[in-house]
């Protein structure tokens, strides 16, 4: 029996929780927009910005080669950062503090703990190593993460009613959802690899990436992730390679996820699941359209972000969705 306490405090965990995985959204969205406009290194030290928390027209005078917009862009970044972080820390301290009530989440909530101190150094490496590639496509999956692990902690403190379970086997839909995940979180993988090579323009044709040419594939080269190699800028036909596979990674992506949505809409006659697979129908969509403006517009700043943005969203609506199947299932189902 569940007291009127007990529900206030799982009441207050969720929205703690709520409000921390749109934090994490901004912060993945403030990191796109800071890579795109080549902020990065607007603060050439951590966590501090030339030795200053709070950048001023002193610092700027100090400093003649710093650029005070690019400088504020990253430290605001990181000042939402430490604020997500700092929220987590108070949502373990809580989970903890009531563990008999949350024990179900405290193993849930401590990784998530663990991931955002990492995050922190991956930050502070990601400056310190002069925007080395490998260490910003950590950094960038571990932004997705962090999201992906707020978001699952969240539809777990929401308080669970079982009004409308879904009847009709799910079996062959929870195969498509988990295998969905995984390719999608393969796509990330590939478009944090192109964002952190800078290949996002090396091909401006589409679908081709040079028409009329025939193209070598490097792949070995391209993902040369532990070779003396990845210290050395990939020449051309590696970086065209990134690019490519990243575009191959979204056609896949768009089989799996569009037909998992297929599936879900016109097989189980389930309001819910519907309405989660419209979701993923239009944000597929969305994406693919976003995918296309950026190649044939030369990386529009605003187009770019969004383009982040959405496979944020994609990713919480997948999340959603496999959480909805694995709860909602009924283990006796019947066809309706």
């Amino acid at each position: 029996m569940v007291n009127d306490w007990q529900k206030r405090d799982q009441k207050n965990c969720f929205i703690v929780s709520g409000f921390a995985t749109i934090l994490a959204f901004v912060v993945v969205l403030l990191g796109a927009y800071t890579r795109l406009t080549d902020a990065g290194l607007g603060c050439p030290d951590w966590p501090g910005c030339y030795g200053e928390w709070i950048i001023s027209k002193s610092t700027a005078i100090q400093n003649p080669n710093m650029d005070p917009t690019k400088a504020w862009t990253e430290m605001i970044h990181r000042y939402l950062a430490g604020l997500l972080g700092l929220t987590i820390f108070l949502l373990n301290y809580f989970i903890l503090w009531r563990r008999r009530l949350f024990d179900q989440v405290s193993v849930l909530s401590l990784t998530l703990l663990g991931l955002v101190i990492f995050q922190a150094l991956l930050g502070m490496w990601t400056v310190t190593h002069n925007l080395s590639p490998l260490i910003v496509m950590a950094h960038l999956l571990g932004g997705m993460t962090t999201l992906s692990l707020l978001w699952w902690l969240t539809l777990n403190l929401k308080p669970k009613t079982l009004k409308n379970p879904i009847r009709k086997s799910t079996r062959s839909l929870k195969v498509m959802a988990g295998l969905s995940l995984s390719v999608l979180w393969l796509q990330l993988f590939l478009g944090g690899w192109t964002s952190a090579n800078y290949a996002a323009l090396v091909c401006l044709d589409f679908p081709e990436c040079h028409k009329n040419q025939t193209m070598k594939y490097h792949i070995i080269e391209a993902f040369a992730l532990t070779t003396p190699e990845i210290t050395k800028p990939f020449d051309h036909a590696t970086l065209a390679t990134i690019h490519m596979l990243h575009r191959f990674g979204a056609l896949l992506t768009a089989l799996m996820i569009g037909g998992l949505a297929l599936f879900a809409y016109f097989r189980i006659r389930h309001h819910q699941l519907r309405v989660l697979s419209t979701l993923l129908g239009v944000l597929l969509l969305i994406q693919i359209g976003l995918g296309i403006t950026n190649v044939l517009s030369v990386l529009p700043l605003s187009i770019a972000v969004a383009h982040n943005g959405v496979a944020g969203l994609l990713l919480l609506v997948l999340i959603t969705f496999n959480v909805y199947l694995y709860t909602h299932s009924m283990r006796n189902s019947y066809v309706l």
